[in-house]
């Protein structure tokens, strides 16, 4: 027992040392362990997986913009006026047609008054014309050729055997008193001359000299009387065969048959009477303004008994049940859409309350900015009872694509080799990964379908630890 000790105690550290060293092997395993477990964990933990399946697939376009009415109408008197009155308010929902406010607009009216009577008029005219003369129009112009052969006759024939008398008698008599009051005037001369002192006075000559004068012009005024009725009055003749020509043209024309230019000159009449009511109806209705299609008042600028502005419209009207947003479109994703596909918009102020419409129209110019090439989309959205305003923000979405019961991998575990173009995805082989060679189809915002290469159930696999993501450069 005692050397047992003392060899021991001989070899102690020998001992220690095996000890040691063993203890030391036994620590460095399992750290070693420990570190493979760690970073095992760290492994799976670093790995992004996702079992692939089967599902339906939409690519899609999508921008954002402003919403703005279909339609804003500026309305603005076109004829200078007081308003009269304003109908409506900021605010007033208007039918198409609706009166908003009008001019004062008497002179306009009453143009239209006498536009209508001269209308009136003129279709009276045509048809009296198209009627043809009356039985009593006829009679009253043969009555009036009638009377001027008659008094073309008279005129023809001068005065008869008993004017010609009566005018005699009147000169004889005129003559008589002419011849009285000479040898009275003469006589009372003759007296002066020879007893001055008994002479009548000067003025008493004078008075008795002027009525010898107009005794011997009236004398003189009924000779030429009596001569003319020896004669016939050739400007009177020719009066009287003027008249008989006229009421001869008068009968003629009405026994005459109607000809075309006479019915195209009528309605020749009638059209410029239309058109020029057609004219004064159009000025009145210009002193009215009308809703032109059904939509909600945003401003008024006008107040009764003011002039009508000609600077600014004096009403705006905004169609309040259907708007419209244009959005900007890179390039690519522009090559992908149509006029008339549609959209889907979501309304910020509204995102409860998706809504509908269809791609109106692309711009067929690009907007370069900075060196981006973009096109602007005009979207129409379907009439709503949303509640949406001017100027809302709104984000459009259009499916450009889409396929149904597809298999479908996530576009992280995608990888497209650069040079070939070929596709790979990275999919779980036990506890490692391995690229698979695919065919690919429709690509999504956040998967794309696999055609071939792939089947449902494999788990796509990517190292999230990777300083460049597996995905890039697709």
């Amino acid at each position: 027992m005692k050397s047992i000790l003392s060899f021991l105690q001989a070899r102690w550290g020998w001992l220690l040392a095996l000890g040691l060293a063993a203890g030391a092997a036994g620590g460095w395993w399992w750290y070693q362990g420990v570190q493979a477990e760690q970073a095992r964990a760290a492994q799976a933990a670093a790995l992004r997986t996702e079992t692939l399946g089967r599902g339906d697939l939409a690519a899609t376009v999508s921008a954002t913009g402003s919403l703005q009415p279909l339609r804003q109408a500026n309305l603005a008197f076109l004829l200078p006026g007081t308003v009269q009155e304003v109908l409506v308010k900021n605010g007033d929902a208007v039918t198409a047609g609706q009166v908003l406010a009008r001019l004062d607009a008497v002179d306009l009216q009453l143009a239209v008054s006498q536009a209508e009577d001269a209308l009136a008029i003129a279709q009276l005219r045509r048809q009296k014309l198209l009627a043809g003369p009356s039985e009593d129009d006829i009679a009253v112009a043969k009555a009036n050729l009638r009377a001027a052969n008659a008094a073309a006759a008279d005129a023809a024939r001068g005065a008869g055997p008993q004017e010609a008398e009566i005018a005699r008698l009147r000169y004889d008599s005129a003559n008589e008193n002419f011849r009285k009051l000479n040898e009275q005037y003469n006589n009372l001369v003759d007296f002066a001359n020879r007893n001055p002192r008994f002479a009548p006075s000067a003025e008493a000559l004078d008075n008795l000299k002027v009525n010898q004068e107009a005794a011997y012009y009236q004398a003189e005024i009924a000779r030429l009387q009596w001569e003319q009725t020896k004669q016939a009055d050739a400007g009177a003749v020719t009066v009287a065969y003027a008249r008989i020509a006229q009421a001869q043209a008068q009968l003629a024309q009405l026994q005459a048959p109607l000809s075309e230019v006479q019915v195209a000159q009528a309605d020749l009449s009638v059209a410029q009477a239309q058109l020029a009511l057609d004219q004064a109806r159009q000025r009145l209705a210009r002193a009215e303004l009308r809703a032109p299609f059904a939509g909600v008042v945003s401003v008024v600028n006008v107040r009764a008994g003011e002039p009508a502005s000609a600077g600014s419209p004096a009403l705006v009207l905004l169609d309040g049940g259907q708007f419209r947003l244009d959005v900007t479109v890179n390039e690519v994703d522009v090559a992908q859409l149509a006029a008339g596909q549609p959209v889907s918009v979501t309304v910020d102020a509204l995102p409860e309350a998706p809504l509908a419409g269809q791609v109106e129209r692309i711009a067929p110019t690009a907007t370069v900015v900075g060196g981006a090439v973009n096109y602007t989309v005009r979207v129409l959205l379907d009439r709503t009872e949303a509640g949406l305003r001017a100027g809302m923000s709104a984000t459009v979405q259009v499916t450009v694509a889409e396929v149904k019961d597809a298999v479908l991998a996530p576009n992280w575990a995608i990888r497209r080799d650069r040079q070939t173009g070929q596709a790979f995805v990275s999919v779980l082989d036990g506890e490692t990964t391995k690229e698979v060679l695919v065919t690919t189809g429709l690509r999504g915002e956040s998967y794309t379908e696999i055609t071939a290469g792939v089947a449902p159930g494999a788990v796509a696999a990517v190292d999230t630890a990777r300083t460049t993501p597996f995905g890039e450069g697709q």
